[in-house]
């Protein structure tokens, strides 16, 4: 037997298909594949559909029917093996063909089951006109009471419910329950019809769609040459857009042995018209719709403007935004309008949760995770959610806090990423020592980035802020002028319960000048360790390594200069 030979729609082309000798069109062969494998991107998938036939010897065309109507007509390739030398010439796309003879069998069955509903509902009509009849007999009865108690009573008759008032309960109590049993029964029964009617309107229209090929379907058939009859294992792959996944996670942090825990997993969802059970499923981080080139600079030109023409078009921007609708937003013409915000998506509620970790593989910067085991995707948008792995690492942890503006001390950790990947950017449920307390965005991480994640309120830190004083003076001559000051004051006591040594950053600030006159001092106890944090003017941090249990205080304050004969803004917080 001759050696396997991979072939290639790319490679073998249509120069191998020279028309035959003989008039008879090729014969065609189905190939009734289902989805085996699914590639997901976080815009779209590559689906692949595989199958072995036995081809004949010379041309043959194979029909891969049921593909979905959105599929990227251009995406399409075919390849294979076999053991003879097989030549792949045209792959098309086209119009689901249709035999009406394939629907004779469904219709009969379908036919069958609505006769079973037809007698359903007549037996339901029947148990609805029992009840209604019984409603009648009860009014009827009630009114022929009513009018007999209302005649003269004759001679010996016994005496009338006027007469025996314990008689009316039983009289009205009867009339009632008879008439709320027969209404309920009613209810019930009408609502069952309802049903019926709905399950005979589904059965009718499949009945009406089996009388043609339902509308976009689509057919792929691939056009081959075999030099001798052989068996081929065929493989067809398409990209179809209404598919996506992005990235969720989990980040565990151990306060105790300074270890995060940062678990991958991905939501998964899809809309692309055909269902995919039992396929292998890879999730990658390409974007095969993005533009693959960089963008290009143009020329950047200025010019001159009157300042006549700048107020005038000043002018028409304000009498437009007068005249826009309360809410709406006007935009000049060669303007650009100002790109507003979106809200990051809430995170879908977890389903199916795959517990083994995937198989990374990264080409350049796009990074693939093969997800274990086979996986089952419903083309209805639902959501779910798999495992892709855990990336532990050491988390140098800190307490940070504010005294001024909040009470609280903050435990975050720092960490970088140890995977050799990237991480994409998503959100990340937070478990400080088990416990969830809140959600965060968790920006992309390359390999060995750092980031800072917030783990919100320590108790284990103590922190107080209290106001000491606050001064008003004047000083000064005539010579060298007078003078107004304004000084605060206020001491910040941190104290740490942590069972362990702990970085605590204490922040502040001071007011900023941007007047020479206007001039402010620091008064601080112990002098801050950093000034202008992350080019902030005025912000300040005190950081220092506390002992279990360790008690300090800063006072810290500030005081503000002017000239007597001028007022400032600005200091009321």
């Amino acid at each position: 037997m001759k050696p396997l030979r991979a072939i290639s729609a790319l490679v073998l082309v249509c120069a191998a298909l020279q028309p035959a000798v003989a008039q008879d069109a090729p014969p065609t062969l189905l190939l009734s594949a289902a989805p085996s494998a699914v590639t997901i991107y976080p815009d779209q998938a590559t689906v692949t559909r595989g199958g072995s036939i036995d081809l004949p010897a010379g041309d043959s065309l194979i029909v891969l029917p049921s593909v979905p109507a959105g599929l990227l007509r251009d995406s399409v390739t075919a390849r294979g093996t076999a053991p003879a030398a097989v030549a792949i010439g045209a792959v098309e796309v086209r119009q689901a063909s249709f035999d009406p003879r394939t629907g004779d069998a469904r219709r009969a069955e379908l036919t069958d089951r609505l006769r079973e509903i037809d007698d359903e509902m007549a037996t339901v009509d029947v148990r609805i006109a029992a009840q209604t009849a019984q409603l009648t007999l009860i009014e009827r009865l009630s009114a022929s009471f009513a009018d007999q108690q209302r005649r003269p009573p004759a001679t010996g008759e016994a005496p009338r419910l006027a007469a025996d008032p314990a008689g009316w309960r039983a009289a009205w109590e009867t009339v009632r329950d008879g008439t709320a049993e027969a209404a309920e029964a009613t209810r019930i029964l009408r609502q069952a019809r309802r049903t019926l009617e709905a399950r005979r309107a589904l059965v009718q229209a499949e009945i009406g769609g089996l009388r043609s090929a339902p509308p976009g379907t689509l057919e792929i058939t691939v056009a081959l040459r075999a030099e001798a009859a052989t068996r081929l294992d065929l493989s067809v792959s398409y990209q179809v857009p209404g598919a996506r996944w992005q990235p969720v996670y989990e980040a565990r942090l151990d306060s105790a042995a300074g270890r995060l825990t940062l678990r991958q997993e991905a939501i998964v969802t899809q809309r692309t018209g055909e269902d995919w059970r039992d396929v292998a499923l890879t999730l990658s981080t390409a974007r095969p719709t993005a533009d693959s080139r960089p963008p290009e600079l143009q020329s950047w030109r200025i010019r001159l403007v009157d300042p006549a023409e700048l107020a005038r078009l000043a002018e028409m921007a304000r009498q437009q935004a007068a005249d826009a609708r309360p809410g709406g937003r006007t935009v000049m013409r060669g303007a650009v309008a100002p790109s507003t915000s979106a809200e990051a998506p809430a995170p879908a509620p977890p389903r199916d949760v795959e517990t083994v970790a995937a198989v990374t593989a990264s080409a350049g910067f796009a990074v693939e995770y093969r997800i274990p085991g086979r996986a089952s995707l419903r083309s209805d948008g639902t959501d779910r959610r798999v495992r892709i792995g855990d990336l532990n690492a050491d988390a140098g942890l800190s307490v940070r806090t504010i005294p001024r503006l909040d009470p609280r001390a903050f435990l975050v950790a720092r960490f970088a990423n140890p995977s050799e990947t990237p991480t994409l950017a998503g959100q990340a449920s937070l478990h400080l020592d088990g416990v969830f307390v809140g959600r965060v965005a968790l920006p992309m991480l390359r390999p060995r980035e750092e980031t800072v994640l917030s783990f919100g309120a320590d108790d284990r830190v103590r922190v107080s802020y209290a106001l000491q004083a606050q001064r008003r003076g004047e000083e000064g001559g005539l010579l060298t002028g007078r003078t107004r000051s304004r000084s605060t004051e206020a001491l910040i006591t941190i104290r740490n319960f942590h069972q362990r040594r702990m970085d605590i950053v204490v922040a502040d600030q001071l007011p900023v000048s941007g007047e020479e006159p206007l001039v402010v001092t620091l008064n601080a106890d112990p002098a801050p360790t950093a000034r202008d944090v992350d080019g902030r003017p005025g912000v300040l941090t005190w950081s220092a390594t506390y002992a279990p249990g360790e008690e300090r205080r800063i006072r810290f304050g500030y005081t503000v200069t002017l000239p007597r004969d001028r007022e400032v803004t600005g200091l009321e917080r």
